[in-house]
């Protein structure tokens, strides 16, 4: 694959997680009741950070900027991928920030551990902002995706009209 063909590539895959995270949101949002509204929740949250984490192609890194991202919602956004980083997808101790008691009573130890209660659900009341936050990014990124198609297909056009010129 040529730079051009992977950068597309590879945007449109970015395209494809915000859509799951945004049909999973939707989902959240219409069956509250439901029992899987927090496990849904918590993966629309990772699908919405994927583009922005690190994708590997032929040795180097991939990442989606925050350009296409609303910039009044670039502090929820913020949230959101420190939150998979540190919760959704890690458990990250530093967040829980744990403390370990040992004690002794006539003889026998025991262990015990006071930690903060992390959910992953510290987001759920901002859905709606969520969902605008995914759907003001998609739109951004949906204009942008036509302009690599674009430069892709003269890219193609190009090398099509030199090689029928060579013979």
């Amino acid at each position: 694959m040529t730079d051009q063909e992977e950068e597309f590539v590879h945007f449109v895959s970015c395209i494809e997680s915000l859509n799951n995270a945004w049909r999973l949101i939707n989902r959240v949002k219409a069956e509250r009741g439901n029992p899987l509204i927090g496990p849904a929740f918590r993966y629309a949250l990772v699908e919405y950070s994927k583009p922005y984490r690190g994708s590997r192609c032929n040795g180097r890194e991939r990442r989606l900027g925050i350009s296409y991202i609303p910039e009044d919602m670039l502090a929820l956004h913020k949230r959101i991928t420190d939150s998979r980083d540190q919760v959704q997808a890690h458990s990250d101790l530093t967040v829980m920030n744990a403390k370990l008691y040992i004690h002794e009573v006539q003889g026998q130890h025991f262990t015990g551990i006071v930690q903060n209660r992390i959910t992953g659900f510290e987001e759920l009341p901002n859905i709606e902002e969520i969902h605008r936050l995914i759907e003001g990014t998609l739109d951004n990124m949906y204009a942008k995706e036509e302009i690599l198609e674009a430069a892709l297909l003269y890219q193609v056009y190009q090398a099509r009209s030199h090689c029928s010129s060579d013979s």
